[in-house]
């Protein structure tokens, strides 16, 4: 049986959201995938090789950047609200709140999630100065935005995913104006 390096970091990234990045070990999804460790170090350098690899799925699913995601409605409080419906609907289980736990000890993290976090919120800027806020009340929402976006699943994970939305759909609403 062939394992790629996709398949390591499914299965990975399945463990991530339930146990955090201290609950990743190499022998026990060796197990999972019925391999050998030899396998992992064909795919990875090492445990951090994988985190890395997890981060770089995880600000993948970040569309913001894209053009084609503002491309999809002119309405700016549209494409807010397409940032954290995405992030409801793409179906993590708590990776980021790992990820982000994991940057608070690990600098070379943190700095890589610190870049993408302010493309994040500069898109968010723009989208509530299009909404008619000046600058500094844009900036202090989109911050605000932010929280909720990265709170959200320690918040309201538990709930299915309709209600999930409903909740944050009502933030957004509040924040909008």
């Amino acid at each position: 049986m062939s394992i790629s390096r996709d398949d390591w970091i499914d299965a990975a990234w399945d463990i991530l959201g339930e146990a955090g990045v201290e609950g990743i070990r190499i022998e026990q999804l060796a197990r999972k995938l019925s391999v050998t460790k030899g396998s992992f170090y064909w795919h990875f350098k090492n445990r951090q090789g994988l985190v890395d690899a997890m981060i770089q799925r995880w600000l993948g699913m970040r569309e913001e950047d894209r053009p084609s995601f503002s491309a999809t409605s002119e309405d700016p409080s549209e494409r807010l609200w397409r940032v954290i419906e995405r992030g409801i609907t793409r179906g993590t289980r708590g990776q980021a709140a790992a990820l982000r736990l994991w940057a608070q000890r690990n600098p070379e993290v943190e700095e890589k999630i610190v870049s993408a976090d302010a493309i994040r919120r500069q898109f968010l800027v723009d989208q509530f100065k299009a909404l008619g806020h000046e600058e500094e009340t844009a900036e202090i929402r989109a911050e605000v935005y932010m929280s909720v976006i990265s709170a959200e699943f320690l918040h309201s994970g538990s709930r299915n995913e309709t209600d999930r939305l409903a909740m944050a759909r009502r933030k957004h609403e509040m924040l909008i104006r």
